[in-house]
């Protein structure tokens, strides 16, 4: 069976997908669990044929078992922690105007007020303000192959993102984003944004430009606001509190979706009283604020 399989089996839906891959992956280092393949990944019970193991799950009610190596891994933040982990995160932005944290204010704000415009000055002018909060959000420091671009080479990127076929995905609500079809937007633009880098003249020979999950995410973050920035603190605190595997793919975003989905009324209410500050924050936004606030203030307590 994939993960997923197993996950639908016990559980009735695929809520569960990354506590199923904790366990599976601590039953495969105990020989108990055969894994098989790649993409995607299928599992067995060792040393049992595949005959026997048909004749075990044919007479095996899985929607019966409640707890299959993952009661200790389910989510362990509540609703009320991270709205205050939201509202920490949102007074730094306001105490200083000038802050850094506005940098995706501005971003985004461009490109939703020029969405699917594809005339050059404005392409440009979106260019310039997406290497502006990259650049903001540590995305161009030494390793970078962005370090050594202007901010013209966002334009193809730009225009990826201009296409209508993603609007969809502008400020996307958590139910939407749960949905296949969205996740299978996201699937595509990721990868056309990572390949549009790659085919771009290299600063240094021999050497292909790696746009990596962090720098997708911010991206994706700063203009559409449909996914947070999977950075160090984000995936860190989303392991931290059994959210989401931390690797970005659809299954960790269909996670932290149904987080939000699971508090849905207590932060659409934030969210509400957020959104009279000048922007509509996305239902994304408000879980990349909340987990990498989270991550931080440990950081801080640590120094």
């Amino acid at each position: 069976m994939t993960q997923s399989d197993l996950a639908k089996a016990i559980f009735g839906d695929r809520f569960h997908m990354s506590n199923i891959y904790s366990a599976l992956v601590a039953l495969v280092k105990s020989n108990i669990v055969s894994r098989t393949d790649v993409h995607p990944a299928k599992y067995s019970l060792s040393l049992i044929s595949a005959g026997d193991q048909t004749v075990i799950l044919e007479n095996t009610d899985l929607s019966k078992i409640e707890n299959i190596g993952v009661q200790s891994l389910t989510t362990n933040i509540s609703a009320e922690y991270a709205i205050q982990l939201i509202r920490d995160y949102f007074h730094e932005t306001v105490n200083d105007e000038h802050s850094r944290y506005m940098s995706w204010h501005h971003c985004y704000k461009v490109f939703l007020e020029n969405r699917n415009k594809l005339d050059e000055q404005i392409i440009d002018y979106l260019a310039l303000h997406l290497a502006f909060y990259l650049a903001s959000w540590g995305m161009y420091r030494g390793s970078s192959f962005l370090l050594q671009k202007d901010y013209k080479v966002h334009i193809p990127i730009v225009k990826i993102i201009q296409d209508k076929k993603y609007n969809p995905l502008l400020g996307i609500s958590a139910e939407n984003l749960c949905m296949d079809k969205n996740l299978d937007l996201l699937d595509d633009i990721s990868r056309k944004i990572k390949r549009c880098y790659a085919e771009e003249i290299p600063a240094f020979e021999g050497i292909v430009n790696n746009a990596t999950d962090t720098l997708v995410t911010k991206i994706l973050l700063g203009a559409l606001g449909c996914v947070p920035a999977y950075d160090r603190y984000y995936v860190q605190s989303v392991k931290k509190y059994h959210i989401s595997s931390g690797i970005y793919n659809r299954n960790s975003i269909y996670c932290i979706a149904k987080f939000y989905c699971d508090n849905l009324v207590e932060f659409e209410k934030l969210r509400s009283n957020l959104n009279k500050c000048g922007i509509e924050y996305p239902p994304m936004k408000l879980m990349d604020m909340c987990f990498w606030q989270e991550a931080h203030m440990n950081d801080l307590k640590q120094r």
